[in-house]
């Protein structure tokens, strides 16, 4: 059963105080708990200062599996919303007895672009992650259809009750636990073989709050609930009128959840800061069951973690109140090509944006066009907008440069004047881009990108890993031509190279400030996000193959990775083996991040890989590969 609530806008209201959603007013109370011990709150004061529980969390075929009577009790305190759902591919496999051919044509086809997978309690962006256990495949013959990795059981939660009592439950009950928004999850955060998975896609509600205050900062405000996605807060952002917040670019993340508490950036970043930049409090659930708020005036180290620490390891976020501007914000952006291919190159339609034609030039021409586009990058990020610049092999030594820029508020003659200098030295590579116009669109448009481009799970897993690249490069063009080779070099193994510009520096984030984040010291220096991908699947690669696969791909990271020692990489959108993940991901941060985990967490409830304090634990895979498709145990010695 789903529970399907609508979104919430709510009037404009003055003053602050006690910012609760509804949902947020239902909570676990003790005479609920009563005899049911299995869902009593955890005591911070008592808990022992280092883990002292069982090395493995439960799994279904153990003897201390809870009960089918302790489930329907939990079912009960939840009002129904326990969920035990089955993998959606089993519909594609004849053994099964969800098998049915006409459903399996619609996961590979109309379902891939519709709310689908969005809306199902169990299915990611990514399947390799979970382990790969039942693909949607036309045909399956020799393949077989589990539950592997995906978690047994699921509170679809509709208040703060559900999500204090799946916390408690999987506390005492030795379960693991797993937290999924709407399955933006490049690493399988929110998989978990036998575990209870707590799902809050559907907590929805935004208000927009003219007169905020807090500490030093007074003025509009926004709360948002955690299953908010950004064209909802669009939709309520273009019925409000004069009023701007932070959203991600994908307009089917959920902005309340892992996008915020990892970073979160989007078309605003360089002008306005990270998702997280703008939190100026947070409702979370901790691992003991407690519901608490955290800002600079109360449980401020919690605040600093929520606020760039990663997703699924210090608590649950039912809501948060973030910064708002009281402004109508159009972005203006224009895309254009160049390709070494021969014939006709069709042209997508680039976020509304015009694209000119493209011009066809021959290899050096490509890549000398590409290094000054790399040089103009800065230009963007230091003028408030975001760039996108993408190198697509096309076989044959034949390759794809797609290029947009976006800036917001920009006058039009401003914008023609800001963007020219970029084609003239184009031209000056010998790709002369023709008559390239511009246009601009509201940044907050009613009804823009209900569902996701594409969602088709399965057969869009990549390999990929990512770099950011310092503000230093383009102090010094040796080392940022020696990036452009690296990057070539890339392409011509047939990778695909995508880079997008952007800048959160300490200044732009503003208060409450860089020094109260978890943020990644180094994406404060950054000019660009550089991914580079495998174009094929690796979800049905075998484990040796996968592992030839990655390692091929890490060494050519490792070329960006020495030309670029002093950053690091994006939390949200990183290798799963990324060395020295801590360093990587959170940089100086990270022993606080550490003190805070082991603070508010002494049960170590929470576990996603490659989160604060997860290098204490491993998943038992029998291929030994990098998935949740095993039980979760802690590392001997």
């Amino acid at each position: 059963m789903r529970i399907s609530q609508p979104l919430i806008f709510l009037s404009p209201v003055l003053g602050v105080g006690a910012l609760n959603f509804q949902y947020e007013a239902t909570q676990l109370t003790e005479q609920e708990i009563g005899d049911f011990s299995a869902i009593s709150f955890g005591n911070l004061s008592s808990a022992p200062s280092a883990y002292q529980g069982p090395r493995c969390k439960i799994q279904p075929e153990d003897a201390d599996w809870p009960s089918e009577e302790l489930w329907a009790r939990l079912n009960t305190t939840v009002g129904g919303s326990l969920l035990k759902p089955y993998p959606v591919g089993a519909a594609c496999y004849p053994d099964r007895p969800e098998y049915n051919s006409t459903t399996c044509s619609y996961l590979l086809g109309p379902a891939t672009t519709s709310r689908f997978f969005m809306d199902d309690p169990l299915n990611a962006l990514t399947t390799w992650g979970e382990g790969a256990t039942c693909l949607q495949l036309h045909n399956t013959t020799g393949r077989t259809c589990t539950q592997g990795g995906f978690p047994v059981y699921v509170v679809n939660a509709s208040s703060v009750r559900d999500v204090q009592a799946a916390v408690n439950f999987a506390r005492n009950q030795n379960l693991r636990l797993v937290i999924k928004n709407t399955g933006h999850d490049f690493i399988a955060k929110s998989s978990g073989r036998g575990a209870l998975s707590v799902w809050t896609h559907f907590l929805k509600g935004i208000e927009f709050l003219p007169e905020y205050s807090m500490d030093e900062y007074k003025g509009p405000a926004a709360r948002m609930s955690a299953g908010i996605e950004a064209w909802e807060a669009q939709n309520a952002m273009a019925d409000q009128g004069n009023i701007t917040v932070v959203l991600s670019l994908e307009v089917t993340v959920g902005n309340g959840g892992g996008w915020v508490l990892g970073g979160g950036h989007g078309p605003l970043t360089s002008l306005r800061g990270l998702g997280a930049d703008q939190v100026l409090s947070l409702n979370v659930v901790t691992a003991d069951g407690r519901f608490v708020t955290a800002d600079l005036n109360q449980n401020r180290d919690l605040f600093f973690a929520l606020r760039g620490g990663g997703g699924g390891t210090f608590g649950i976020v039912t809501s948060m109140v973030v910064k708002a501007w009281p402004e109508r914000t159009n972005i203006g952006g224009l895309t254009f090509y160049f390709t070494t291919g021969p014939g006709q190159v069709t042209i997508p339609s680039s976020r509304g944006y015009p694209a000119a034609a493209p011009v066809h030039v021959d290899t050096e021409t490509f890549w000398k066009a590409y290094r000054a586009y790399l040089l103009f990058a800065k230009e963007i990020v230091d003028a408030g907008g975001f760039g996108f610049g993408d190198v697509t092999p096309q076989g044959n030594d034949t390759y794809v440069f797609v290029g947009t820029i976006t800036l917001p508020n920009y006058p039009s003659d401003k914008f023609r004047a800001f963007y020219t200098p970029l084609f003239n030295a184009l031209r000056e590579a010998g790709v002369n881009v023709r008559n390239p116009n511009h246009a601009f669109l509201p940044y907050a448009q009613r009804g823009i990108g209900v569902t996701p481009i594409s969602f088709p799970g399965a057969a869009a897993d990549r390999l990929f890993i990512s770099r950011l690249l310092p503000r230093g490069l383009w102090a010094n063009t040796t080392r940022l031509d020696a990036v452009a080779a690296v990057n070539r070099r890339n392409a011509e193994m047939g990778y695909r190279v995508t880079t997008r510009a952007y800048g959160p520096s300490g200044v732009v984030a503003g208060y409450p400030g860089n020094t109260t984040s978890a943020v990644n010291p180094a994406m404060r220096d950054m000019v660009i996000h550089c991914v580079t991908f495998k174009q094929e699947p690796v979800d049905v690669l075998p484990a040796e193959q996968f592992r030839a696969e990655h390692l091929r791909l890490r060494a050519r990271i490792n070329e960006l990775v020495a030309l670029t020692p002093e950053s690091g990489t994006y939390f949200n959108e990183a290798d799963v083996l990324e060395p020295d993940w801590q360093r990587s991901f959170w940089g100086h941060h990270y022993e606080r991040l550490l003190k805070v985990k082991r603070a508010v967490d002494p049960w170590q409830l929470f576990w996603a890989p490659n989160t604060v304090g997860s290098e204490e634990w491993e998943v038992v895979t029998a291929d030994g590969l990098p998935t949740q498709n095993g039980p979760l145990c802690r590392k001997a010695g």
